[in-house]
């Protein structure tokens, strides 16, 4: 697993232990993978960190249908033929990531999912990046 701290390791795993999860990431709010499951390499994950920080940005505008403010946005689940991607929020700017068969039992994983985020608080929220070569 790529971890950038040791307390994110046996979050991962806990949700790797749901039937029929494969794979998971912790993904900063601007698209950075801060911790990812072994099936995922390195590049293959930082690809899927940009691209669901892309879903959680549209899920996040599309909160207006619902008449509730973009800062609301709590949870997405994307359904293939064959498989969900759910997202939830981990933090102040961060998201937790799981990608399951098509046959797993994505209440249960949902619910697992929030359970961690709950259990270790403040430890997923990621500091908004700030630009090394600009002004400060």
């Amino acid at each position: 697993m790529i971890f950038d701290n040791e307390k994110l390791a046996w979050m991962l795993a806990q949700l790797m232990d749901q039937p029929d999860v494969y794979d998971a990431l912790l993904v900063s709010g601007d698209g950075l993978v801060r911790a990812c499951t072994p099936g995922l390499d390195r590049d293959t994950a930082e690809q899927m960190a940009a691209a669901l920080a892309g879903v959680q940005a549209t899920s996040s505008a599309s909160a207006r249908l619902c008449r509730s403010d973009p800062g609301s946005w709590e949870q997405s689940l994307t359904q293939f033929r064959d498989g969900y991607v759910l997202t939830i929020r981990a933090g102040d700017g961060s998201f937790l990531t799981a990608a399951t068969s098509g046959t797993a039992d994505v209440e249960a994983i949902s619910f697992r999912m929030h359970q961690l985020v709950a259990q270790l608080g403040g430890q997923m929220t990621s500091e908004p990046r700030h630009d090394a070569g600009g002004p400060t």
